[in-house]
């Protein structure tokens, strides 16, 4: 059910860190969150990595940023340019995203700057966020993972990441859209949003797709994403005979646009922490396939808004699939209940909520050691 709103206790002074490679998910949420955020009051600054090249994306999409020169773990002059920035923007908290931010933003603290937050996107190492008063995860499976790693459960909260209908919604007929890439309103279209990488799962997804074929051979596919395995799946439509159903559209904006035109949305990824595409195919009413591992179940509830399948197997996204496009009205159900779901477990008010209640413990439980140092000097 969605957590309503109260009033801001109190109003924070707080400095974003983030070191993104590429404009992703965590990008976006940040994009999003910020404005959020400052319209409940908070007073909040963003300092980015200067040589990321997701800046220009992320001022494009409205967020003012403030390049430093953070870039790298060993980089000890980070330490000084983020201390300069927390001292000019007199922030309480360091709010950190990604590992590089983390770590640094971690070593300001120990060396008596603002205490920080780690906003922990994906199955990453406990290490870089080990000087930091508490972390964020994005889904259950992450924070299990930094507990098998050695964090204690309570230095860690799960904060699903979030998103409304107001961020994510199609402007364009999907009639039109389809038609703008071969396929007619009766073409089975299955889409793929994701990074080009080994990890998101193409592999199994492009070994599916002969089977698909067989049964349904007007059948598209949709990739959207670009990186460094572009090349190689390629070949691999060439060399397996489905180039001519496969569709690379690379990086694109009108990814709202595409997810409304698609019949299922499949990412078959081996370990996903908690990918912000399955919510998008939610709110667009998609059914999704995924694998049963990481974060995924905790987005797509088995047989209900999706289904689940082994890693590694083929076989069962080929059937998966094929059940799904099949069966348009199972497919329609399952979209309106994914739909439903994601607005009550995804949505803002639960996120901004949570993520308020951990401010105001962190900063607690800050004034509360340096109180107690106090007595213990004197």
């Amino acid at each position: 059910m969605p957590i309503p709103l109260t009033q801001c206790r109190t109003p924070r002074r707080v400095l974003q860190v983030i070191t993104p490679s590429r404009m992703s998910g965590a990008e976006m949420q940040l994009v999003r969150m910020t404005p959020r955020m400052v319209a409940r009051g908070h007073a909040i600054a963003t300092i980015v990595k200067h040589n990321s090249p997701a800046i220009a994306e992320m001022c494009r999409l409205g967020l003012t940023l403030h390049p430093r020169r953070i870039s790298g773990k060993i980089n000890a002059s980070a330490l000084f340019v983020l201390s300069s920035a927390a001292r000019e923007h007199r922030a309480e908290i360091v709010h950190s995203t990604l590992s590089t931010a983390s770590w640094s933003s971690g070593w300001l603290e120990r060396f008596g700057g603002p205490p920080s937050i780690g906003h922990v996107q994906g199955f990453t190492s406990a290490l870089w966020h080990r000087h930091q008063t508490h972390l964020l995860a994005v889904s259950n499976a992450v924070k299990q993972d930094l507990v098998r790693q050695g964090v204690p459960p309570e230095r860690c909260t799960v904060l699903h990441n979030a998103m409304s209908p107001d961020d994510f919604y199609a402007t364009r007929d999907p009639l039109i859209v389809r038609a703008e890439h071969g396929a007619e309103a009766d073409t089975p279209v299955v889409g793929t949003f994701a990074h080009l990488s080994r990890k998101k799962g193409h592999y199994d997804l492009f070994a599916a797709m002969p089977a698909v074929l067989r049964e349904l051979p007007k059948t598209q596919f949709w990739i959207v994403g670009q990186g460094k395995l572009w090349r190689e799946l390629h070949d691999i439509a060439e060399k397996t005979g489905v180039m001519n159903n496969v569709r690379f559209l690379g990086f694109r904006r009108d990814v709202a646009d595409l997810m409304n035109a698609i019949d299922v949305m499949a990412l078959p990824s081996q370990r996903e922490p908690c990918a912000l595409v399955y919510v998008e195919a939610a709110l667009s009413r998609k059914p999704c396939i995924a694998c049963r591992s990481g974060g995924a179940p905790e987005s797509i509830e088995d047989g209900r808004t999706g289904l689940l399948v082994p890693t590694d197997d083929s076989a069962a996204i080929a059937e998966s699939l094929l059940s799904l496009l099949t069966n348009r009205d199972r497919s329609a159900r399952m979209g309106q209940a994914s739909y439903e779901r994601a607005v009550g477990l995804f949505g803002w008010d639960r996120f901004i909520y949570t993520l308020e209640q951990v401010y105001e413990r962190v900063l607690d439980e800050s004034a509360a050691n340096r109180k107690s140092n106090e007595r213990k000097a004197a």
